[in-house]
């Protein structure tokens, strides 16, 4: 509790000091706020046409507009068995809490309503969206307090389940490992959430499941949603393969998602988060 209002203080005074303005949704549609002129193409809406700008430039020219300025945030996290991973003293799922909370500070700070949805291979919290710090709070305590039903992941089920839900643009954080995720990333409910919202993808990822402990010997490894476990001898062409296919898990990991254009931030439990974390995101609100 202490640590969480010390995030607080922490990102609220990061998000008054910086005033970089509200956050504003890069998806525009006509009907909202201004933004820039473009040429008319065909297919665009003749609704638009800006007729000064028309008679000034001489050719045709549409406003297009920001679809809101004030979103709605919704949290997306992985409650899944793999996230009770630790290599240090602070477990995934230890600072999964810890970003949602600042996640949900300076949302807050922005004036936004808050959500929370939690799964595994089923749908474990479900809090609706609200403003206020009383929101917030309940948000982190559910986190904190709930024992999943289930020990293994449906990476589609959240998107599945905020499809048909979802009818205003939103600002949704998703905080998974993203294990067994790339085939979730190319199903329809993900594409149209990652086209029609804001979606921006956390990744927390222990040290060694980057690359094996150093030493020698052999090393006990158990898949903590199946049970199956195997015994690694740590050689160094073992460690060598290993790492390579992490590698090439993260590449393909990355190619899906700059497939959708989507921003993804990596953060490590044990290692600093909170500027990095603020950062990004101060950064992504300058660049809108």
């Amino acid at each position: 509790m202490e640590e969480l209002r010390y995030i607080e203080i922490y990102t609220r005074r990061a998000v008054r000091d910086h005033r970089v303005g509200d956050y504003r949704s890069p998806l525009r549609g006509r009907g909202f706020e201004f933004d820039q002129h473009k040429p008319y193409q065909q297919g665009d809406d003749y609704r638009q046409i800006d007729w000064n700008a028309t008679a000034r430039m001489r050719y045709p020219f549409v406003k297009k507009d920001f679809e809101e300025k004030e979103l709605s945030a919704i949290i997306i996290a992985d409650l899944s068995r793999s996230m009770e991973f630790a290599s240090v003293d602070q477990s995934k799922r230890e600072l999964l809490v810890r970003v949602a909370a600042i996640l949900a500070f300076s949302a807050t700070g922005d004036n936004m309503k808050v959500g929370l949805l939690g799964f595994t291979d089923r749908i474990e919290l479900d809090i609706p969206l609200k403003a206020g710090s009383k929101q917030i709070w309940q948000i982190l305590e559910s986190l904190w307090d709930v024992k999943p039903s289930s020990v293994k992941t449906n990476f589609s089920l959240p998107f599945a389940h905020l499809f048909g839900k979802l009818r205003n643009s939103a600002l949704i954080f998703l905080i998974s490992d993203f294990i067994e995720a790339e085939e979730a990333l190319h199903g329809h409910a993900l594409r149209h959430i990652a086209r029609k919202h804001d979606l921006i993808p956390l990744i927390v990822a222990d040290t060694w499941e980057e690359a094996l402990p150093g030493g020698r010997g052999f090393a006990r490894l158990r898949d903590a949603e199946s049970g199956a476990g195997i015994v690694v001898n740590l050689t160094r062409k073992n460690k060598d393969l290993y790492r390579s296919m992490m590698l090439e898990r993260r590449a393909v990991l990355e190619r899906a998602l700059y497939s959708l254009g989507l921003d993804h931030l990596y953060l490590h439990p044990g290692k600093p988060y909170l500027d990095p974390l603020i950062g990004f995101f101060l950064a992504r609100k300058r660049r809108r």
